[in-house]
């Protein structure tokens, strides 16, 4: 309950410290013009994906589940529907195969709602998620010593700037379980780098775990800054177990969660689902396999944009040219500043950094291998299982590197953000 009373109130913490910290000053004598185009149309963009997304709601089987769940059930208590929706067939019922802690979170409002015999939609909560997001993204921003403006920049530009903009424009239960991942990835990070409360950072984990396991990996990076921090003895116990204790705890609960719907506690049930045959295929190779890896890496790389025909027994262009491609696209087509990365020597990065890096690496590995590819999509979704450590290696660095952000850059940012809300309009039109 402390969680999602603090969730909730994460709108107004955001607005205290963006309204505590303004200097009126500065802002007198900033071009008005320039703030319009920056904030004004980036926002406005913001607030049209959020209204969007929780008009138009998708599919509800985190809700649904949550209801299960009050009801004392892991199995749905209804169908689901089949092809496109993932449902588990097991043994006469029905189940889902995401990590449960999106479903919890949603347990006591769905409760609430069921009194009135009303059904409470995961976008009535969503939109908290994602100004969480953008209010850590701007805390660390500001920890790395970023002015107001560039800090408030940087919120816009991983919200619009990254596969982040597709999944907060549609209502699903994938997108809202990625949503909350990204939510607490942040939280973390941002725990880490202020107070550094292992046994919080340590919770955090154990909810990312629990939400996609795909995410987890980022655990290994506040082991080894503990381990830096405080080597491994009797005095230094008490830390180790604050941080891993959760996380062991969350472990045995998805075993024991997988024990009571499928009799074995290594068992996700993702081999009973119901799939179209291309999934069912690669899914044949295994549920993680090296030989994914080609695949999933050419989405994440290099996938272009498809192009927008008239017929399609014409190679003539229509309006808008070229459009979202729902298989994938390259990080690099919806995030172009990450190449900056490229352009800094090795020797340049911090020993801290090389460790997130690291740990970001393993989690990359493990996205790679995995038989989905996120179809019906925006950008490379399950990219977000990464991209804020990548985010915040970027805010780091390029902060190492300039005192604040080039008019380049800054452009580069903002261009981005519109670049894909281009290609993503016809996506949400035609989905």
């Amino acid at each position: 309950m402390q969680f999602v009373l603090t969730t909730a109130l994460l709108p107004y913490y955001l607005y205290k410290d963006i309204m505590s910290q303004i200097d009126t000053n500065q802002l007198k004598n900033q071009n008005p013009y320039k703030l319009l185009l920056i904030y004004g149309l980036s926002l406005c963009i913001l607030f049209m994906l959020l209204v969007s997304g929780r008009v138009a709601e998708g599919s509800q089987q985190l809700s649904l589940l949550a209801q299960a769940f009050v009801h004392g059930q892991t199995n749905f208590l209804h169908p689901i529907g089949s092809l496109g929706q993932d449902p588990i067939n097991y043994h006469g019922k029905i189940y889902w195969g995401e990590g449960p802690f999106p479903a919890v979170v949603l347990m006591p409002f769905v409760a609430l709602f069921d009194i009135f015999h009303a059904f409470f939609y995961q976008g009535y909560i969503e939109w908290v998620f994602i100004l969480g997001v953008i209010f850590f993204v701007y805390k660390l921003a500001r920890i790395f010593k970023y002015s107001q403006e560039d800090s408030a920049l940087m919120s816009l530009a991983f919200t619009l700037g990254t596969a982040f903009i597709g999944i907060i424009a549609v209502s699903s239960s994938w997108f809202f379980a990625q949503v909350l991942a990204t939510f607490l990835i942040f939280w973390s990070l941002y725990e880490f780098y202020s107070r550094r409360r292992w046994w919080l950072i340590g919770s955090i984990c154990a909810a990312i775990m629990l939400t996609r396991i795909t995410a987890s990996p980022i655990i290994l990076f506040f082991v080894f800054e503990l381990w830096l921090k405080a080597p491994v003895k009797r005095k230094n116990l008490k830390l180790y177990i604050q941080l891993l204790s959760p996380v062991v705890v969350a472990a045995l609960l998805i075993g024991l969660y997988n024990f009571v719907r499928f009799g074995s506690p290594f068992n996700g049930g993702f081999a009973y689902q119901t799939l179209y045959q291309d999934s069912s295929i690669s899914r044949s190779y295994g549920i993680f396999s090296i030989k994914h890896i080609p695949a999933n890496l050419y989405s994440l790389v290099l996938r272009a944009p498809d192009i927008s025909l008239i017929n399609n027994n014409s190679w003539t262009l229509k309006f808008p040219f070229i459009q979202n491609n729902t298989l994938g696209m390259s990080m690099f087509i919806t995030s172009p500043y990450f190449l900056v990365l490229f352009t800094y020597k090795w020797s340049s990065y911090s020993d801290q950094i090389k460790r997130l890096l690291l740990a970001t690496g393993v989690c990359i590995l493990f996205v790679l291998t995995y038989y989905g590819i996120g179809l019906e999509q925006f950008g490379t979704r399950y990219s977000l299982d990464f991209l804020p450590e990548l985010f915040v290696v970027f805010m780091a660095m390029y902060k190492k590197h300039n005192r604040q952000l080039s008019g380049g850059m800054r452009f580069l940012l903002i261009a981005s953000g519109l670049v894909n809300m281009y290609l993503l309009v016809p996506f949400l039109m035609h989905g």
